[in-house]
C-alpha cells in the first residue's frame, strides 16, 4: 500500500450475532450512555478553542409542495429527483458499454416475475402472489425436535447433528413421534417448505468478470477476457451436448421473506412500528413545527418527503440495502462481494440484528468482479418485478390481506463499493464527492489524481484547478441539480477519448443500475446516497497518523522538516505512545467492546475499525495533551467533539448546530495548518476530509449517521464467515450460509418461540436500571482450594 493511498475499507471487527449499529464514542472517563434514553452532553473537559468559528449556518433547500394528497398543516423540505427519460437516454447511447448498460437498467424498469432470468420455481411465484393465510404450527414433536436440535446446532457440522439424532432415536426408542425425528437433508427441505425461501443460480466468468444476465445472457465466452462460459471437460466428453456452467453465483430472493414477517402476529405488529412512529412525528411538527431529537431514519426529511409526498403508505415496505467486499483469510487472496437488506420498518432495536439482517446475493471471487451490474441484477430485477406487481401480505395480527409495494430508500457501501451503487467516478476524481455537491477538486501540476481542497494554492496551481476558494460554510446540499444533464451528456458520447473527459467533466461513469426502479419506489440517485461514519472514522484515523508520523509522502518542493505536527517521526516516541494506549485498555467499560491494542506494534497487523475510532475519538485527545503543538491539539479536539455528537443514537438540534460548527471550523483549520494552500502539500486534503462538511446536512436529510453505518454489514461479513467450514470451497460454502441463515431467520418470524436465545443477566450480577447491570466480583487469577 501506498504512503499516500487511504487505507483498505475491508477492515472488519470481531463476530458477533447482535448486528445493532456499534454504540456512540464517549469519553472514556464517561459511562456509556443507553442508546434508548436520550443521551447526556459528553462534553470533555477541552480548552474553549481561541479559533474563529464560521457562523454554523445549515444548509436549507427550497421547499417543495407535495403533488399528491398533499398535507398542508406541514411545509416539508425536499430536494427535488432528476426528471430522466429512460427510452431516450437508452436510444442515444453510442457506445457499446453504455448500451449495455442502459440494457440493465431498461430490463428493471420493465421487470416481472414472468421474466427468464427470475428462475423461482412456479410454486413459488405462485406463493409469492397468494401467501398463505393461516398461523404455521408444527404439532408433531418429532419434527419439532429436529428443527430445534437444528437450531441449536448452528455452528456444529453436519455430522454432529445426526450423532445427535441416532443417540435421541436410540436413547428414546418406542417414545411416541421418535421416528419423525428428522436427518439433516429432511429438515431442511422441511424448513424450505416451511418458509417458502429459496435460492436461485446464475452463470458466471470463472474468472469473476461477470455474471452471465442481461445482455450477455447467450453469450459462450466472457466478452472481458475471453474464458469459456461452460465445463470444458464436460462438454468434450459429451461431445458438445451437455454444458455445465464452470462457476455460478447466488441469490436469495426478498420476497417471500418479507411476507413471513407479517405471519405471526407478534412479528407482523413488529412491522407496523414505522408507520406508527411516522405518525407521532407528524403529530409533533404539525403542533411545534419541529423536530427537537433526531433518533431514527424516520425523522430523515428524505423519508418523511416520500411518505408527504404519497410514495410512502401504511403497508408498504421500507429498505436499505448494503454491499461491501470481503476477504475471507487473512493471508489469501479471497475477493468476494456480498449485500444485504435491512428492513427500516422494524424498531431499531431490532432492525440491525442477526435475526433481521438479510442476505441477499454472493459475488464469488477470488478476483474482484469487473461488472458489478451483471450480478446486482438478478436480486434487483426481483425487486423491480414486485415493486411493479406489488408484494401481496396477509398480516396475521389483523387477519387482513392487502397489497405492500417495497420502497428502497438508501443504498450504502463503502468508499469503493459506492460506486457501484451511484456510477460515480469515485473519490479520487475531479468530481469525486460521494454526496455529488458538485464541488470540484484540485490537483497537482501534470498530476492525475483529484483532493477536495476547497482552499485555492497559493504557490501555484495547475489549469483546471485554479477555481477560486470556495467558504466551508456555504457548500451545497448533496445532490447537484445538473445531474441529469450530465448523465445525458455521459452516455452520449460518440467515441472513448470523449466518453474519458466527460467522466471528469461530470464526475459520473455509467447509468446507476438502480435508476430502472421506479421513481415512486426508491428515493434514486444521487439522494439515496449515505455518509458512513465507520470507515470515515478509519479514513480520518490513517489520515491523522500518517501526518503525525511522518509516513505521508512529502512533496518534491517540501521539506519534513518542518512539519511541526510530526510529533511521532521517532521510534522512540511512537513506541512509548503505543505503550500508553495499551495500558489505557483495563480503564474502559466492557461496553466499549475490543480495547486498542498497541497501536505503535499491531498498526500494520489489522487494526480493527473499532479500534481506530476508540483511539482516535476516546483515547488521543488525553493521550496527545502535551504532546501535540496546542493548536493542533485544540484543533483536534473540534473534530473528537464534533465526531462524538454525531455518533449519538439521539442528536438533538443543538447538538447539529455545535456540531456543524465544529466541523467547518476543523475542515478550514486543517487546511490551513497542515495543507497549508501549497499545492505539494494538496494531496494532505484526502476525500474524508470533504466528508465531515455532509455529516449534518445528511443527519437531517437522512437520520442519525449510525443507523446507516457499515456496521451492520460488517458484522454480517464476520459471522457469515466464521461458519465456513470448507477452506477447498470458500465461495460456495458461504453462499450456502447466506441461504441457510435467511431460511432461519425467516422460519423464526414465523414461529417467533422457537428463537431460544440467552436472555436476563449473567448469574449473581444486579439490574441497576437504565440498561446498567453490576457483574458479581471474580477473582483475576485461578486459585487452588
Amino acid at each position: 500500500m501506498s504512503k499516500t493511498e487511504p487505507p483498505d475499507d475491508d477492515m472488519h471487527i470481531d463476530n458477533d450475532n447482535d448486528l445493532e449499529p456499534r454504540p456512540p464514542t464517549p469519553d472514556p472517563r464517561l459511562p456509556t450512555p443507553d442508546p434508548r434514553l436520550p443521551t447526556p452532553d459528553p462534553r470533555p473537559p477541552t480548552p474553549e478553542p481561541r479559533l474563529p468559528t464560521p457562523e454554523p449556518r445549515l444548509p436549507t433547500p427550497e421547499p417543495r409542495l407535495p403533488t399528491p394528497e398533499p398535507d398542508h398543516d406541514i411545509r416539508f423540505e425536499r430536494r427535488n429527483r432528476p426528471i430522466i427519460d429512460l427510452e431516450a437516454l437508452a436510444q442515444s447511447a453510442t457506445m457499446l458499454k453504455m448500451q449495455e448498460t442502459m440494457a440493465f437498467v431498461l430490463a428493471l424498469k420493465n421487470a416481472s416475475l414472468e421474466d427468464e432470468v427470475v428462475r423461482m420455481s412456479d410454486e413459488a411465484v405462485a406463493r409469492l402472489r397468494n401467501p398463505p393465510r393461516v398461523l404455521l404450527e408444527i404439532n408433531n414433536p418429532g419434527i419439532r425436535h429436529s428443527i430445534s436440535m437444528y437450531l441449536a446446532l448452528e455452528h456444529a457440522s453436519q455430522e454432529a447433528y445426526n450423532r445427535m439424532r441416532r443417540s435421541t432415536m436410540r436413547n428414546f426408542a418406542g417414545a411416541p413421534s421418535v421416528d419423525n425425528v428428522q436427518s439433516f437433508y429432511n429438515v431442511e427441505r422441511l424448513i424450505s417448505t416451511y418458509t417458502g425461501v429459496e435460492s436461485i443460480e446464475h452463470d458466471m466468468c470463472s474468472n469473476s468478470c461477470l455474471a452471465f444476465t442481461g445482455p450477455y445472457s447467450a453469450l459462450d465466452d466472457c466478452p472481458i477476457c475471453g474464458t469459456s462460459r461452460w465445463n470444458q471437460a464436460r462438454l468434450q466428453a459429451s461431445n458438445g451436448r451437455t454444458r455445465v456452467a464452470t462457476q455460478k453465483f447466488t441469490t436469495i430472493p426478498l420476497g417471500p421473506q418479507l411476507q413471513a414477517l407479517y405471519r405471526h402476529p407478534d412479528s407482523a405488529r413488529n412491522m407496523r412500528y414505522l408507520y406508527e412512529r411516522t405518525q407521532q412525528i407528524l403529530a409533533q411538527i404539525r403542533a411545534t413545527q419541529t423536530v427537537p431529537v433526531i433518533s431514527d431514519i424516520a425523522m430523515g426529511w428524505d423519508y418523511l418527503g416520500a411518505v408527504l409526498d404519497g410514495d410512502i403508505k401504511e403497508n408498504d415496505i421500507v429498505l436499505m440495502v448494503s454491499l461491501d467486499g470481503a476477504q475471507l483469510y487473512e493471508k489469501k487472496q479471497s475477493d468476494c462481494w456480498m449485500y444485504i437488506w435491512i428492513i427500516i420498518n422494524l424498531s431499531p432495536d431490532k432492525r440491525y440484528r442477526k435475526i433481521h439482517v438479510r442476505p441477499g446475493g454472493f459475488i464469488p471471487g477470488p478476483n474482484k468482479p469487473k461488472n458489478v451490474d451483471s450480478f446486482l441484477f438478478v436480486g434487483m430485477h426481483h425487486l423491480a418485478a414486485v415493486q411493479n406487481e406489488g408484494l401481496t401480505v396477509w398480516d396475521a395480527s389483523r387477519d387482513a390481506t392487502f397489497i405492500s409495494n417495497l420502497h428502497l430508500l438508501f443504498t450504502t457501501a463503502d468508499g469503493p463499493g459506492l460506486v457501484y451503487w451511484d456510477g460515480m467516478v469515485g473519490h479520487s476524481g475531479k468530481n469525486g464527492c460521494r454526496m455529488y455537491c458538485g464541488i470540484l477538486g484540485r490537483c497537482k501540476t501534470r498530476g492525475t489524481r483529484y483532493y477536495p481542497a476547497l482552499l485555492k494554492p497559493l504557490d501555484r496551481c495547475t489549469h483546471g484547478s485554479d477555481h477560486p476558494s470556495i467558504d466551508v460554510t456555504q457548500i451545497p446540499l448533496g445532490g447537484s441539480d445538473d445531474y441529469a444533464e450530465n448523465l445525458r451528456r455521459l452516455v452520449t458520447a460518440p467515441n472513448q477519448r470523449q466518453l474519458d473527459m466527460r467522466k471528469t467533466e461530470t464526475g459520473l461513469t455509467k447509468p446507476p443500475l438502480i435508476l430502472g426502479l421506479s421513481p415512486s419506489r426508491c428515493l434514486g440517485v444521487p439522494f439515496c446516497m449515505t455518509t458512513d461514519i465507520m470507515h470515515l472514522a478509519g479514513n480520518l484515523s490513517d489520515l491523522l497518523l500518517a501526518l503525525w508520523r511522518r509516513t505521508i509522502d512529502c512533496g518534491t518542493s517540501d521539506d519534513e522538516d518542518t512539519w511541526e505536527w510530526a510529533v511521532f517521526r521517532d521510534d522512540d516516541t511512537w513506541t512509548v505512545h503505543g505503550l500508553a494506549v495499551e495500558a489505557a485498555g483495563p480503564y474502559l467499560p466492557g461496553s466499549f467492546d475490543r480495547k486498542p491494542r498497541n497501536i505503535a506494534e499491531k498498526l500494520n497487523t489489522g487494526y480493527k475499525t473499532w479500534e481506530f475510532q476508540l483511539y482516535t475519538f476516546g483515547l488521543a485527545p488525553a493521550l496527545l495533551y502535551n504532546v501535540l503543538p496546542e493548536k493542533y491539539w485544540i484543533h483536534h479536539c473540534q473534530l473528537v467533539r464534533a465526531f462524538q455528537l454525531m455518533c449519538q443514537h439521539q442528536i438533538s438540534s443543538e447538538d447539529l448546530q455545535n456540531a456543524h460548527a465544529l466541523f467547518c471550523t476543523w475542515e478550514r483549520d486543517f487546511e490551513l495548518y497542515y495543507y497549508q494552500r501549497k499545492e505539494d502539500r494538496i494531496h494532505f486534503v484526502r476525500p474524508c476530509v470533504h466528508q465531515t462538511s455532509h455529516i449534518v446536512s445528511e443527519t437531517l436529510r437522512k437520520g442519525p449517521p449510525i443507523c446507516y453505518a457499515q456496521w451492520t454489514m460488517e458484522r454480517t461479513i464476520g459471522n457469515l464467515g466464521q461458519e465456513i467450514r470448507q477452506p477447498s470451497n470458500p465461495y460456495a460454502n458461504l453462499s450456502q450460509e447466506g441461504v441457510r441463515r435467511c431460511k432461519v431467520n425467516t422460519l423464526l418470524s414465523v414461529i417467533p418461540e422457537l428463537d431460544e436465545h440467552p436472555k436476563g443477566l449473567p448469574d449473581g450480577s444486579v439490574d441497576l436500571g437504565g440498561g446498567y447491570a453490576l457483574l458479581r466480583k471474580r477473582d483475576k487469577t485461578s486459585k487452588r482450594p
